[in-house]
């Protein structure tokens, strides 16, 4: 392979590219390196599963989406989810074989995240070889950021892995101009389309860059593209259904650049230490984005052209996500979110790898992949260790409250509502209005923002202070039940923007 992306030239899509290839042989001692990886992989993503308890989102999927008949899913699908519903199909019968619990339903997710390191070995060596496809396959299977959502009962995993196959059969169909490369990147196209909506953003660039790249073969590749097509605007229906400013309002309450930072921060070092509204912690991706650094200036200086041409077809197919999302929003849907932009994460992590494997830049290149797939490494057991660095505890934090003694409202963060169900005996329910008589207010707060609240009816008075982690539990209780309004409670101070309402005990059904 003389040269990978003969559609650009110059800066610009060449029409003419032309190359055939044939796959190169994969011999043992690349074999061994792969599965080793891939295994290492695996460990990191099984091996934890049941460490942290559910947060919101994984609730949903395991309380509301994933129970009853296949006819039900694919309703609660429609009216509480904002997803497509390829994950739930499939998670559906995975939930009924190893049930809803934390490693039952999130194996899942682990098992697409493992199956996305050989997929990236491929991506590489289509890249530029062998080398390039070792050092993406180990980015993938230490990155933190995947790590994570791999261990999530959500569809994020599964977007990562389509995305990451359609990319695949892109460079490829670029490569053999043939119709069995083009049929496969538009199967992979739809399937990451119904993992994931931003999935249209990346998508959508491949789809164009085949349509001029291979004009000449237009006779495979229309056909190729309406595929795709079609197979987005089924969705469009469920889109308009699922289109709820409830879902996303909260999103824009956080400046648009700033979650840009935080999904960089993200990328480099996991969704960690800030999913209870807490800042991202940068000094964890430090190291990683000097590595990086590096790694860009190695492809600068010392990469050849073949892999100068390489990266920039990855980096125009990972700003794609994040350009097409800056555009969506400054329109009036924004959806900036670092999970969402995940689709971008593969494109760019194969910029670095180009970087690392780049073979004038041995045997630095080489040592610095080793040191930052170390550091990721390390840094994924240590937050295995970390509750700080974790989900909120909710498991935990049902085993701290105990079983009722009387009929109890627990106070809380809006999206802490629906674990706290998860996890509370006794059928627990969310309290929307009106007034109930409760004998206990258990209020779940910041440790910084609690404090003793004042608009508690006087009959109520602090039994409890209870320490976890990054929150605290103040107990009260009342010497008989008191009616109790649920705009107080709401009012109650917890250091969060919105708080929810869970009513436990007798008659909480």
């Amino acid at each position: 392979m003389t040269a990978l992306l003969a559609p650009i030239e110059n800066g610009n899509l060449n029409p003419r590219f032309s190359l055939r290839v044939q796959a190169p042989r994969v011999n043992s001692a690349v074999l061994a390196w792969l599965g080793a990886i891939t295994a290492a992989a695996a460990a990191l993503r099984f091996a934890s599963l049941g460490v942290q308890s559910y947060h919101h989102d994984e609730v949903v999927t395991a309380m509301r989406v994933l129970p009853g008949s296949f006819a039900d899913m694919l309703h609660a699908v429609r009216v509480s989810e904002s997803n497509p519903p390829l994950y739930y199909v499939l998670a559906w019968p995975w939930a009924h074989l190893f049930g809803r619990g934390e490693v039952g339903l999130r194996s899942l997710s682990a098992l697409f995240g493992t199956l996305t390191v050989p997929v990236g070995y491929l991506i590489g060596r289509a890249l530029s070889g062998r080398r390039t496809g070792i050092v993406l396959a180990a980015i993938l299977a230490f990155n933190p950021m995947l790590i994570w959502y791999s261990q999530e009962a959500r569809s994020y995993a599964l977007l990562v892995l389509c995305a990451a196959v359609s990319m695949l059969f892109f460079l490829r169909a670029l490569q053999t101009r043939g119709g069995r490369d083009l049929s496969l990147w538009a199967l992979a196209s739809a399937a990451a389309l119904w993992s994931h909506y931003f999935a249209i953003f990346i998508v959508a660039i491949e789809a164009a860059w085949l349509l001029v790249a291979l004009r000449r073969r237009w006779r495979l590749v229309v056909p190729s593209v309406a595929a795709v097509v079609v197979a987005g605007g089924v969705l469009l229906p469920l889109l308009a259904a699922q289109v709820n400013p409830d879902h996303i309002g909260w999103i824009e309450s956080s400046p648009l650049g700033y979650r840009f930072w935080e999904t960089g921060v993200s990328f480099l070092a996991g969704e960690t230490g800030h999913v209870i509204a807490e800042p991202p912690r940068e000094l964890y991706g430090l190291a990683p984005a000097i590595l990086v650094a590096v790694a860009v200036v190695l492809l600068a200086v010392l990469g050849t052209h073949r892999e100068h041409r390489a990266a920039l077809v990855c980096l125009a197919l990972g700003l794609s996500v994040p350009v097409g999302a800056a555009l969506a929003a400054l329109v009036g849907k924004d959806f900036v979110l670092e999970r969402n932009l995940l689709p971008a994460l593969v494109p760019l992590a194969a910029i670095v790898a180009l970087g690392l494997a780049t073979a004038r830049a041995r045997p630095l290149g080489p040592l610095l992949a080793v040191a930052l797939c170390a550091y990721w490494a390390a840094f994924a057991v240590y937050v295995t260790q970390t509750p700080n660095l974790q989900r909120p505890d909710f498991r935990s934090l049902a085993g701290s409250l105990g079983q009722p003694a009387t009929r109890r409202a627990v106070v809380s963060w809006r999206l802490a509502a629906e674990p706290l169900r998860w996890y509370l005996s006794g059928g627990a329910v969310r309290m929307y209005g009106g007034a109930e008589r409760v004998g206990e207010v258990d209020l779940i707060a910041k440790r910084r923002a609690a404090s003793i609240p004042v608009s508690l009816p006087r009959s109520f008075h602090m039994i409890q202070r209870i320490r976890l982690d990054r929150l605290t539990l103040l107990r009260f209780v009342a010497r008989r039940p008191q009616r109790v309004e649920f705009h107080t409670l709401r009012s109650l101070s917890t250091g969060f923007g919105a708080v929810g309402v869970v009513l436990d005990g007798p008659r909480a059904r």
